[in-house]
């Protein structure tokens, strides 16, 4: 089968047409996969960097995708190896995509569309009408945070981030008020301290340093200690560790939760999944990808790019 296969870390997938097909187990389903994304998590895996990646070469990275079950269903299924004509999935770890839908932006948007749906739905417990702060929302995953959050009722959405062009695009999408994370670090905290005064909620996409200036800006200045701020703690594409200061959490009613695989069951997942799709269906959220030969991916692995690349076995 065409399969695109890790065999050394440092380098990228490398592209094969006669690749041994996976052996179903017991427990599995054979799936034919027909777009499959390039997310943060699957290029973390391919480059051994992921905290859940398995130290095993050679390796088929990608971690999701859209595909056809043996009977022809059409599913969005979550399995390791999915950069391949094919996929052995553990048994109902899919849910049904209707046939409407296009899979090369079903497979693009649902692993970014859920980073902030699981968050907010399932980690935090979000209610219609609070207020929620976006540290990283530029991104394909912020981008989409600040739609869902305008789609589950958020009464005010700040969206934070480096890219000043997405920044304005974000404000069509549903934001109410933008900052721009420039070299100027008071300038942006001075922001941050107006803006984090009453939020209920930061998704936070970026940690590091950022999450630490952001910290010092909005802890001082709550209006009310006893508000309670759930910080949700999603990626981590500023740093990967956080200095923080532990009176931080005595000063106000302070929740740090991390959302991400491990923190929730499998079943919610799914659930999530299946509620994104329901939302698509009756609304489409704005999300671009950018579908691509699987043939090609080792041309365009390191291309930057501000759309999703799908990756596709078929012609």
């Amino acid at each position: 089968m065409r399969a695109a296969v890790v065999k050394n870390f440092s380098l990228a997938p490398q592209y094969e047409d006669n690749y041994a097909n996976p052996l179903p187990k017991k427990d599995e389903v054979l799936i034919h996969v027909t777009a499959s994304a390039l997310s943060n998590r699957a290029r973390s895996d391919a480059n051994g960097s992921h905290y859940a990646a398995e130290d095993r070469l050679p390796m088929i990275p990608g971690v999701d995708g859209v595909g056809r079950l043996p009977n022809g269903n059409k599913v969005f299924f979550v399995s390791n190896g999915s950069f391949a004509e094919q996929v052995a999935v553990a048994s109902g770890h899919w849910v049904i995509v209707p046939n409407d839908l296009k899979d090369e932006k079903i497979a693009g948007m649902m692993n970014p569309a859920l980073s902030s749906w699981l968050a907010l739905k399932y980690r935090v417990n979000f209610e219609k009408g609070q207020k929620v702060l976006i540290l990283g929302a530029t991104g394909n995953a912020g981008s989409m945070a600040v739609q869902i959050a305008k789609r589950l009722g958020a009464s005010s959405i700040v969206a934070v981030g480096r890219n000043t062009r997405q920044l304005a695009e974000l404000q069509r999408l549903g934001a109410t008020q933008t900052i721009a994370l420039g070299a100027d670090v008071k300038a942006y905290q001075k922001e941050l301290a107006q803006a984090g005064q009453d939020v209920d909620i930061i998704l936070d996409y970026l940690w590091g340093d950022v999450t630490v200036n952001a910290m010092q800006a909005i802890i001082p200045n709550r209006l009310h200690d006893e508000q309670e701020l759930k910080w949700v703690e999603i990626g981590s594409s500023a740093g990967q560790t956080a200095p923080i200061p532990g009176a931080a959490f005595r000063a106000v009613k302070l929740q740090l939760i991390g959302s991400g695989q491990g923190s929730v069951g499998v079943q919610a997942i799914l659930k999530s999944f299946e509620e994104i799709l329901q939302a698509e269906q009756k609304s489409p959220f704005e999300f671009n990808v950018r579908a691509v030969m699987l043939s090609q991916i080792e041309s365009v692995w390191d291309k930057q790019s501000g759309e999703r690349l799908v990756f596709l076995p078929h012609a």
